[in-house]
């Protein structure tokens, strides 16, 4: 069975849900033809994986080399900030055929600086320290850029990488620790059922 995708804009919260209407298309007085400008829209969430496991940013490592992992997490565990992730939305521009809402995916330190998940010229998924979020960008690939369409169920996502098309985020085991999960690409076709891609949202309360 193929997922169904539809590009979206964030409208809202209520309760543990996020609410979202199917992006129009842009008029030339909407936005900027020529970069992506930041959106006042930004969500805070938990970020799970389809079997209820957490991303979060692991502490089992100095400053410049943390990583997202995914794991079970206490209650407690989940009132951490290395878990309550924002999901920061762009406005479009016109992109040569890309579907879905331009996303960047961080988190704040415990020094209450910013630090996104980027996508290295390896495919692989790093951590990265940010002072602020860039307000535009001047192209349709960017290392932080990722391109979030809703799937079905609701609450479920997936995250396409700006820099290499039909690859998406998702969860892999952790060769150094098989009890965790990381963060990384997966290649797929868009209407491929693929678990490991399917990222869920869940409000933070």
């Amino acid at each position: 069975m193929a997922c169904s995708y539809t590009p979206v804009t964030w409208v809202g919260t209520c309760g543990d849900a996020f609410y979202f209407q199917e992006v129009a298309a842009a008029t030339d007085a909407d936005v900027d033809k020529d970069s992506f400008g930041i959106s006042e829209r930004c969500l805070c969430c938990w970020v799970k994986s389809k079997d209820n496991k957490v991303l979060f940013l692991s502490d089992a490592w100095n400053d410049a080399t943390k990583q997202f992992q995914v794991k079970d997490l206490t209650s407690k565990q989940l009132n951490e900030p290395d878990c309550k992730f924002k999901v920061q939305t762009y406005r479009e521009f016109e992109k040569a055929g890309r579907d879905g809402r331009p996303t960047m995916l961080y988190v704040k330190n415990d020094e209450g600086k910013n630090v996104v998940a980027c996508c290295d010229l390896n495919r692989n998924i790093y951590s990265e320290n940010m002072d602020a979020l860039p307000k535009d960008i001047q192209e349709t690939c960017h290392k932080a850029l990722f391109y979030m369409t809703e799937l079905s169920p609701t609450n479920t996502y997936q995250f396409e990488s700006s820099l290499f098309p039909s690859e998406f985020l998702g969860f892999a085991p952790d060769g150094d620790n098989p009890s965790l999960n990381k963060l990384v690409l997966h290649k797929k076709a868009k209407d491929e059922v693929d678990e490991s891609c399917c990222v869920v949202l869940r409000c933070v309360v």
